[in-house]
């Protein structure tokens, strides 16, 4: 029982000390924990229980252990450190099995405080059971290491009293120090917890149920304008300030809270706007005893509430006003706000077009009201959405055609948080006057282009689009080639079936040239009054050369009746000229000129045939008449 009191003496001391070495930091903790439970272990092997020369019994191991859960490896290695030496220093034949289960317990008490505090976890009471049972067994495995006459000699009882003995005073005493750690965790919480209520920047309070304040923070000291929470303990809020309920606003409960909105007013006539919560405080057996009470100051709130209300009015007004339709779209794609003419300007989906439905909602709206044609499967559709809700993230401008004809210009401006703003124009007289300059345009540029009897490229123009196939046959060594066809006896013609018919005459002649030449890179031109000239790019001789006879037979399936031609039907006479790959000297002249040439060889030849160029004499171009 000495050794009983010993422990409990030493355990008292750490209790009350504890607090006096937690300012060093938890090193110098570890270190005294381990000082004082040594020194516990050492004064209980004063008082030992010899049972015989050399084996003694105390309950220094109980405190070793202590030191050892409870301290962490520090503290143990400290208090075994101490422990041990003492019982070298005593000696005797149990020396070697008292310093095995001092170091045994010390491993076993050190792995298991590093196991809770890895996984953070507190000390609960039946941890004491476990190390009482722990320490127990080490003693028991520690007392087989003695000699075997030594352990017959021990009475069963004695063993088993002894170990009783042991284990109620691990087990007290690791009780003990867990409800000093449990005290300990919630007074750090405590003080944690107040730090942090006082650090909140809206005020917190207790009131008991007369509504004196219990306890208060710094912000509800600086609401009622007293310098610390301390000048509020005792006191009624009344007494700094009048509270009143705000207009127009209601208390809302849930549950056991009620919240509403108070202004109070101060007596240098400012006034504080809250948002209040109030929530009944109970004891243990569900009795109140006060109120806590969080107020939110929301004074800037409600001025900034005032000042976008009478704005929100001037924008409404200024939006009604304007021509053009605007919507707001925020970051996720709802609709935020729209004024009347932009619901307008989308007749068939106007009702969907209203705060809070998302774009995507509107557009499928739209595709299924047939508002917009889009495309056929849904894929297409699909995408179009996809496209649109994208262009909502950049500046963006499109135009848009409705079912009934109007055309809506459409831009998209986003700002830096992610709203995007859409602004409506009708732009359908401006649409459609530009597409009747469209077209004016075209029809003009049609008749500057175009011979306006055949259908086919004119003069003008081939002169132009030869130049750029030159260049570009120089550029790329390709060879080119240019086929110059002339109508047989024309003059005659006309004057055999009048110029009508001779205008029908150049229309079929022109007619097989298309069907021939059906390229979309070659040329094909009426060049003089019955002269046709054909460029054929990335073509050599030998393709142009079949081509032409291939021209000449289709022309010739016409059948087109001429009696004033010794063959009796309309034939023509063509020159073929180009340019291999490898010839640096191109020129759109000197094409034309060898093209010429092997026209006038073919017509003085007999005509309807087909020649081709042959370097024989300097090219001088005959000059042709232009039909315009």
């Amino acid at each position: 029982m000495t050794n009983v009191a010993v422990v409990a003496f030493f355990v008292s001391v750490w209790t009350q000390a504890r607090d006096v070495f937690e300012r060093f930091g938890p090193r110098t903790v570890q270190v005294c924990f381990g000082l004082v439970m040594g020194l516990g272990a050492i004064t209980a092997m004063l008082f030992p229980v010899e049972f015989s020369p050399g084996v003694i019994f105390d309950l220094r191991v109980a405190l070793v252990a202590l030191a050892a859960f409870f301290g962490g490896p520090l503290a143990g290695l400290v208090a075994g450190v101490l422990a041990g030496t003492y019982r070298v220093w005593i000696g005797g034949i149990g020396t070697g099995s008292g310093l095995f289960a001092i170091s045994l317990i010390v491993l076993t008490g050190a792995v298991a405080n590093v196991a809770l505090t890895r996984n953070q976890l507190p000390f609960a009471r039946w941890h004491s059971v476990a190390l009482a049972l722990a320490t127990c067994t080490i003693v028991l495995l520690a007392f087989s290491f003695l000699p075997h006459d030594v352990r017959v000699r021990e009475e069963p009882i004695v063993t088993i009293g002894r170990t009783l003995l042991l284990f109620v005073a691990v087990l007290l005493s690791g009780l003990a120090l867990t409800r000093v750690e449990e005290r300990r965790s919630t007074r750090l919480e405590n003080r944690l917890f107040r730090q942090v209520v006082d650090a909140l920047p809206d005020s917190v309070s207790v009131r008991d149920l007369d509504g004196r304040f219990v306890t208060a923070n710094s912000a509800t000291a600086r609401l009622l304008g007293v310098s610390s929470s301390d000048d509020l303990i005792g006191r009624r809020r009344d007494e700094f300030v009048t509270e009143t309920t705000a207009p127009g606003s209601h208390p809302v409960t849930k549950g056991d809270t009620v919240q509403l909105q108070q202004v109070l007013k101060h007596p240098d006539g400012t006034e504080t706007w809250l948002q209040t919560r109030v929530t009944p405080l109970n004891d243990d057996y569900g009795h109140a005893i006060g109120t806590i009470t969080h107020e939110h100051d929301i004074t800037a709130r409600r001025r900034l509430e005032t000042d976008l209300d009478e704005r929100q009015r001037v924008l409404s007004f200024a939006m009604a006003q304007m021509s053009d339709g605007v919507a707001m779209f925020d970051r996720n794609g709802r609709l935020l706000y729209c004024n009347a003419q932009y619901q307008q300007l989308f007749p068939r989906t106007s009702d969907l077009r209203i705060p809070g439905t998302h774009i995507r909602t509107i557009l499928a709206g739209a595709v299924a009201r047939r508002e917009q044609q889009v495309g056929a499967s849904a894929s297409e559709v699909a995408k179009w959405i996809d496209d649109i809700v994208a262009s909502l993230r950049r500046d963006n401008e499109e135009e848009v055609h409705l079912f009934n004809g109007t055309w809506l210009r459409v831009s998209t401006r986003p700002s830096p948080d992610g709203v995007c703003m859409v602004v409506v124009s009708d732009i359908t007289r401006l649409k459609r006057t530009e597409i009747e300059l469209l077209n004016v345009t075209e029809q003009l540029r049609q008749e500057a282009t175009t011979d306006p009897l055949t259908g086919l490229m004119n003069r003008r123009a081939l002169d132009q689009r030869l130049d750029i196939e030159i260049a570009r046959s120089l550029r790329t060594d390709a060879p080119l080639t240019a086929i110059l066809l002339d109508i047989d006896h024309f003059k005659a013609y006309n004057d055999t079936y009048g110029h009508l018919a001779g205008d029908e005459c150049l229309r079929v002649v022109s007619s097989c040239l298309i069907q021939v030449f059906q390229r979309p890179a070659d040329l094909v031109a009426r060049y003089g009054g019955e002269e046709f000239l054909t460029v054929l790019p990335d073509t050599d001789a030998d393709a142009a050369y079949q081509l032409a006879v291939e021209y000449r037979g289709t022309l010739k399936g016409m059948a087109m009746p001429h009696t004033a031609s010794p063959l009796g039907h309309v034939t023509v006479s063509v020159g073929i000229a180009g340019y291999a790959p490898g010839e640096t000297e191109r020129s759109a002249e000197e094409l034309v000129g060898r093209a010429d040439e092997a026209l006038y060889e073919a017509k003085t030849s007999g005509r309807d045939r087909v020649s081709g160029w042959r370097r024989r004499f300097p090219v001088i171009p005959r000059t042709l008449r232009i039909v315009n």
